[in-house]
């Protein structure tokens, strides 16, 4: 069966990335800035907030897999412990400090850059994360992998995230392609594998421990992402 465009799943596949939302000096340094904006509002309940925020937008959701929107969540924050009128962009500015405060690994994974580029030249690709477009966005301009991809599409914009299969379907039909004749690539068997054969779509799981999941079986299975044109080989 032929091969007409190839779709990637991002952090954790073509990007190594570790965060640590839960340390103590994000919230201190993140209120020590909003103080320059007049927003005044201790570390402890800045992360309490946070959480609680994002527990309430979840819990509001009617989808089966519900996405937050960080934005709405540091917005709701800072207009209710803002002194005077809200700084333009300070929500946007928070949103990327933080996500810069809490990241300690952040590198594409090796071979990327050439695989990408060789796969260009055969194959319309995009992208599909659970994702914040507000950091995510910069940070695919930071790794120059922007460029690649025909799609890009990010689960918060949508509300919902992998592995509703709508959101597969929302890439197949933006790039027009069947999904039987669509690779998804991931490395999360719950999240990628799932959503990806309930969409109907061919599947290639990456440095995943499990190699299937709820009785779902990928269609190839690679130990780095540098592999990857092998394994489409095999699958044409």
């Amino acid at each position: 069966m032929s091969i007409k465009a190839v779709i990637f799943d991002l952090y954790g596949t073509l990007i190594n990335i570790r965060t640590d939302e839960g340390d103590p000096r994000v919230y201190e340094e993140l209120s020590r800035f909003l103080a320059y904006s007049h927003v005044h509002i201790a570390p402890e309940e800045l992360r309490e907030q946070y959480l609680q925020k994002i527990r309430e937008q979840l819990g509001r959701s009617r989808e089966t897999h519900p996405d937050v929107n960080v934005m709405k969540v540091f917005s709701d924050i800072i207009h209710q412990h803002a002194e005077g009128r809200m700084e333009l962009r300070l929500t946007l500015y928070t949103a990327r400090l933080f996500r810069s405060l809490s990241r300690r690994v952040f590198e594409p994974f090796p071979g990327v850059y050439g695989m990408l580029e060789r796969l260009r030249d055969h194959y319309p690709l995009g992208l599909l994360s659970d994702a914040q477009r507000c950091y995510t966005e910069p940070e695919i301009k930071e790794l120059k992998l922007d460029w690649f991809f025909d799609l890009i599409l990010l689960s918060s914009d949508h509300g919902f995230r992998k592995p509703e299969p709508r959101y597969f379907r929302l890439a197949l039909d933006s790039m027009g392609v069947r999904a039987s004749e669509t690779i998804y690539v991931g490395d999360n068997p719950q999240r990628d594998l799932v959503g990806a054969k309930n969409a109907g779509m061919r599947m290639v799981l990456v440095r995943s421990g499990d190699k299937g999941y709820d009785g779902f079986m990928p269609d190839a299975y690679i130990d780095n992402i540098a592999d990857l044109e092998d394994a489409l080989a095999g699958l044409h």
